[in-house]
C-alpha cells in the first residue's frame, strides 16, 4: 500500500512527498526498518515523541495526531486517533486475507501451542504467526496489519486480563478455528471466579467454523463444530511416560494411533500436541508427519526450557506463572535426581486467591523434595511460611541478583519461575553466565 492509499483508508490527511509502497507497520521506533510506516501510540510514553527518530531510521512516513511538517522525502498522515487508524489498517488486511486463521487462547500454554502449530504446519503451508506474545489489542492489531499477502495460514494468540477482551479480539481476528488450550485459575483478580475465567476463554468460540477445546468444556463451545481433546474426546491421550529426557506418549484420534515423543518433560508440549493433532485434522495436514516434527520442537524462551550446564540443570520457566503451570513445572523439577532448588516469583493477578495459592505452592515444593527455596516479592510470603526446607526471601531485586552471584550452583536442578512482572529471566542469565565461564 502507498501512503496516499493508507490515508484514504483511515480517513486521514496526507502531506509530504509522494510515497513508495509501505513494506510494514511498527509502533516501536527502535525497530523501524527502511520502508515502514510508523504508528505513534500513546502509552507510558507518547509515541509522537519518537516520530522524528523513526523517520531518521528509515520510516517512509508516520501517522500523527498533531500538525507536523515531514522532512524531505517523507510523509505524514494526520488522523484523529492513531490507534483507531492502526486498527483500520489491520481490519483491511484481515478482510483481504484469503487464507485460514487459527486463534489460540487459554489459561496456560498459549505461546507454546502457537509456536508448536507454526513449527508443525510450516513445512506444508505458508504460515504466519504473531511475534513474541503479541496477544493483546495492540499486539493483534500489529500482527494483522503486517499479515503477508502470500500467507495461507495465520496463527494468532489471544490473551485477556479482563472480561470481554477475548470476544473483542475475536472480532478483530475473525478466526476459522478457535483453540482453547486449558481453563485454569489465572487472572482471577480481573475475573473474580473460575467460572468467569472459563466463560472468558470459551468466548473465543461463538460463530466460528470449528473449535478445539478440552473435553470437559465441550458443552460450552458455541462453534458450529467442536473437537475435544484430553483423556477423553476426539483426540485422546492414552498413555504418558515422563523422564528427565522427555515425554513419551500415545494419542488416538480419527482412527489413528500416534506414538509421540518430545525431549521436553512435563505436560506443556503434550497438551499442545493434542491440540495440534486436532487442528492438523481440520487443516488436512497428514497426521503421519507430526511425530518427527514434534520430536524436533523446542518451546519458546522462558517457557520450561531445560538447559544442562555441566553438572547443573536449569529449568527456565521464567516467562509467566499461575497455579496450574507452577504445578507442572514442579513435577518436572522432581524428575531430576539432584539437589532441587526453586526460585519462586509471585503469581500475580490472583486477587482473593493469592494467599491460599501461594501457600499451596509451598506445600507442593515440600512434596517434590525441594531442599532450597529462594522467594521473591511479598505475594510469596505464604510460600515461605509453608515451605519446610532451607529458604531465603527477597523483596529487593538487586539483593536477589547479588545472592545468585555467589550461591553454589554445581550439582543442582534449579527451577526459575514467576509471573512476568517479576522479571526473573535475569536470574537465569546470571546462572548461565556463571556456569559457562
Amino acid at each position: 500500500m502507498k501512503g496516499e492509499e493508507i490515508a484514504r483508508l483511515v480517513g486521514g490527511e496526507f502531506s509530504g512527498s509522494p510515497s513508495q509502497d509501505i513494506s510494514s507497520f511498527t509502533f516501536d521506533s527502535r525497530e523501524v526498518k527502511e520502508g515502514d510506516l510508523f504508528i505513534p501510540l500513546k502509552g507510558l510514553r507518547d509515541g509522537h515523541l519518537f516520530i522524528e527518530e523513526a523517520l531518521k531510521r528509515g520510516a517512509r512516513g508516520s501517522l500523527t495526531e498533531r500538525e507536523l511538517t515531514p522532512p524531505p522525502g517523507r510523509f505524514v498522515i494526520r488522523v484523529r486517533d492513531s490507534f483507531e487508524a492502526f486498527k483500520s489498517i489491520a481490519r483491511h488486511r484481515r478482510s483481504s486475507f484469503g487464507g485460514r486463521v487459527v486463534a489460540v487462547t487459554g489459561s496456560v500454554g498459549k505461546s507454546t501451542t502457537k509456536e508448536l502449530l507454526f513449527h508443525l504446519f510450516s513445512p506444508f503451508i505458508s504460515a504466519y504467526r504473531n511475534r513474541k506474545s503479541f496477544n493483546n489489542e495492540i499486539g493483534v492489531t500489529y500482527t494483522l496489519a503486517n499479515l503477508p499477502p502470500d500467507a495461507e495460514l495465520l496463527i494468532q494468540e489471544v490473551g485477556t486480563s479482563a472480561p470481554g477482551e477475548v470476544a473483542s479480539l475475536k472480532e478483530l481476528v475473525r478466526p476459522h478455528i478457535s483453540v482453547v488450550t486449558a481453563v485454569e485459575l489465572a487472572h482471577a483478580e480481573g475475573f473474580g471466579s473460575f467460572e468467569a475465567v472459563r466463560d472468558e476463554k470459551l468466548s473465543l468460540t461463538p460463530g466460528v467454523e470449528f473449535a478445539v477445546v478440552p473435553h470437559p468444556f465441550a458443552s460450552l463451545s458455541k462453534a458450529r463444530e467442536t473437537l475435544t481433546f484430553g483423556k477423553e474426546g476426539d483426540v485422546r491421550l492414552t498413555s504418558l511416560e515422563t523422564s528427565p529426557e522427555g515425554s513419551s506418549f500415545t494419542v488416538e484420534a480419527f482412527g489413528r494411533r500416534l506414538e509421540l515423543f518430545t525431549p521436553v518433560p512435563g505436560l506443556s508440549i503434550v497438551n499442545a500436541s493434542l491440540v495440534a493433532v486436532g487442528v492438523a485434522h481440520l487443516l488436512e495436514i497428514p497426521l503421519s508427519e507430526l511425530p518427527h516434527l514434534i520430536r524436533e520442537f523446542s518451546p519458546p524462551s522462558g517457557r520450561l526450557r531445560i538447559e544442562r550446564l555441566g553438572s547443573t540443570v536449569l529449568i527456565d520457566d521464567s516467562y509467566n506463572a499461575n497455579p496450574a503451570s507452577f504445578k507442572n513445572a514442579i513435577e518436572v523439577l522432581s524428575l531430576f535426581e539432584l539437589e532441587r532448588v526453586a526460585v519462586v516469583g509471585q503469581m500475580l493477578e490472583l486477587g482473593p486467591y493469592s494467599r491460599q495459592e501461594h501457600f499451596k505452592l509451598g506445600r507442593l515444593l515440600n512434596s517434590a523434595g525441594v531442599s532450597l527455596l529462594v522467594a521473591f516479592g511479598p505475594e510469596t510470603l505464604p510460600t515461605v511460611e509453608a515451605f519446610r526446607g532451607k529458604k531465603f526471601y527477597f523483596s529487593d531485586r538487586e539483593e536477589l541478583l547479588d545472592f545468585f552471584s555467589s550461591l553454589p550452583l554445581d550439582g543442582k536442578a534449579i527451577l526459575v519461575k514467576g509471573s512476568r512482572g517479576n522479571r526473573l529471566e535475569r536470574v537465569c542469565q546470571i546462572i548461565r553466565e556463571r556456569l559457562k565461564s
